[in-house]
């Protein structure tokens, strides 16, 4: 059976999930092993079948510390002959980067978003990172791409050779996100007879949190039964609370920190919202269109792609926190829309990358590695019926 080590410095979010996903999916077909730190959900609540391995990979540069994550990461594969590394996010890359050369086994780089997208057009720290990730891609096999914009950007900033880059896009549970709720409303603080407006995702930068809440400062001097509701936390937390109470909507903008419920939480919404910065592709918001939620997103990388204004929701600018209140007041309004919507996001947002297609381009793609056969450039979507 061909053994596959996925390695992620990521504790939680969206990578964890890709993880847990591929590793749960693909079980019975593939050994695996997990490389993540000890704080790493992944290490707390491991998925089945896989063996977990502690490799403490600090988030920020350190260099001391990330070569010994990285002569870590080397004993592992050896010591326990994994024919695939499949490294995901940007530390993950690094620290396979620094031993690429000492590793006899095929290796695999997912960015789920690149880093390099964080920073400014033209800043040193940009270049720096599209640096850092040429470096990756060229300690590499193949790099996959989880969204049409992501294959793009790498294409286009020359950060991998268009022939070294497969499309592999994320998929999503249909199954689970079908029916009601398990939760009520009561259950997370909001009035049963709320207009629900709400968001899941890491309170960080990336994901601009302060956005939706200016959003909701505005929408809800026009919806007046409205509440807002986010799920998440993380480092602009305090930040993020600070900015509701100078809002006055302490009482109508709840934030339920980090929840392994968190689909049933979304389930309970009547609008849902994503204002990041940049994106690979979100879980999130495929678990949004396969709940049948109208959506209201910023156009941005790793979600422009999907996302047609009035097929399958509404898209506005980055940082543009009015648009997005206006089109929350809009959907709030018109009710047919948010219906038209919600139909159109499940069936061409939802359907079509369903989790058992990520699955199976997964297992083809590992089984051609190991065979030494590179995969075709873009692995396609299977036609959906």
């Amino acid at each position: 059976m061909i053994r596959v080590l996925q390695v992620t410095e990521c504790t939680k979010g969206g990578v964890t999930l890709a993880v847990r996903r591929l590793t749960e999916g693909l079980g019975n077909h593939f050994e695996f092993g997990i490389a993540c730190p000890s704080s790493s959900e992944l290490c707390t609540r491991p998925p089945a079948k896989a063996a977990i391995h502690v490799v403490e990979m600090p988030h920020h540069i350190d260099p001391a510390r990330d070569i010994l994550a990285a002569l870590r990461l080397l004993r592992i594969v050896r010591a326990n002959d994994y024919q695939i590394v499949h490294l995901h996010s940007s530390k993950a890359g690094v620290t396979g980067a620094l031993v690429a050369s000492l590793l006899a086994s095929k290796k695999v780089f997912t960015p789920h978003a690149l880093r390099s997208r964080a920073y400014r057009d033209g800043s040193l720290l940009r270049m720096g990172a599209v640096l850092v990730e040429k470096a990756i891609c060229r300690s590499v096999n193949l790099v996959v791409a989880v969204s049409v914009d992501e294959r793009q950007q790498i294409i286009e900033e020359r950060i991998a050779a268009p022939q070294r880059v497969c499309l592999v896009e994320n998929g999503v549970d249909l199954e689970g996100l079908a029916g009601v709720s398990k939760l009520s409303r009561d259950d997370i603080g909001v009035p049963a007879e709320a207009f629900v407006v709400g968001t899941v995702g890491r309170l960080c930068s990336q994901k601009a949190p302060q956005v939706f809440v200016d959003a909701a400062a505005i929408a809800a001097r026009e919806i007046p039964s409205a509440h807002f509701v986010m799920v998440g936390d993380g480092p602009l937390e305090q930040d993020v609370r600070r900015r509701v109470a100078s809002f006055g909507l302490s009482q109508r903008l709840h934030i339920l920190g980090w929840r392994t419920d968190a689909l049933e939480v979304l389930k309970l919404f009547d609008v849902f919202v994503l204002v990041s910065r940049y994106e690979g592709m979100p879980f999130v918001l495929l678990e949004a269109a396969a709940a049948r939620k109208p959506l209201v997103c910023t156009a941005a990388p790793g979600v422009r792609s999907l996302v047609s204004h009035g097929e399958n929701g509404l898209p506005v600018a980055i940082g543009d926190c009015r648009g997005v209140a206006e089109s929350v007041v809009r959907l709030h309004r018109d009710s047919d829309l948010r219906s038209r919507l919600s139909r159109g996001a499940f069936d061409t947002i939802a359907r079509p990358r369903s989790l058992k297609v990520m699955l199976n381009q997964w297992d083809a793609l590992y089984r051609s590695l190991a065979e030494g056969v590179v995969p075709a450039p873009v692995i396609r979507r299977a036609e959906v019926g």
